[in-house]
């Protein structure tokens, strides 16, 4: 090899590991979303590590029905697919055709001093529209609503597997 060669050679290897080292900053590659959870989303402290409680939470949603879509224990992440709580099936894609009986949970579970905070919503949908990201026509179930009672079943099924304190409600995204 010649010295312009070499040098070329050295470049890219060098942005290389750059890319490398960015991906693994940013958390390229990952199951977690950027965006944290939905207004109104409901947020419980449990005596447990993230990853344990990610999947404990995985656990409690089969048991329910739910297919889990994605799961990171190591970024204390759950989402299952979309779900009919009429039909009591899963899927990819919303239905079409009653969005207010499908539903989606979504976990999210960070350590906070020694323990694990989660952030636990149930969304719908407010209607299909593929132009705009599917995270913009979602919202958090009501209270009263069968997906909202589903996701109250998870957490106090959590509750009981590690102590909890009084779960709250989010104002915003994080």
């Amino acid at each position: 090899m010649n010295g312009s060669t070499q040098r070329l050679a050295a470049r890219m290897a060098s942005l290389a590991w750059l890319a490398a080292a960015l991906a693994a900053c940013t958390g390229l590659g990952g199951v977690r979303p950027l965006y944290g959870p939905v207004p109104g989303s409901v947020s419980l402290q449990l005596d447990a590590p993230p990853d344990a409680v990610a999947a404990a939470a995985a656990e409690e949603v089969q048991h329910l029905g739910l297919r889990v879509q994605w799961l990171s224990r190591e970024e204390g992440y759950l989402e299952t697919q979309w779900f009919d709580l009429t039909a009591r099936s899963s899927s990819q894609e919303p239905a079409f055709s009653d969005l207010e009986r499908v539903v989606k949970m979504r976990f999210f579970a960070d350590p906070a001093a020694g323990k694990t905070r989660l952030l636990a919503e149930c969304v719908t949908t407010r209607l299909v529209d593929p132009s705009r990201p599917q995270r913009e026509l979602e919202r958090m179930a009501p209270e009263g609503h069968a997906g909202r009672e589903l996701l109250t079943q998870v957490l106090n099924r959590l509750r009981s597997r590690f102590p909890a304190e009084e779960p709250g409600r989010t104002t915003g995204p994080r």
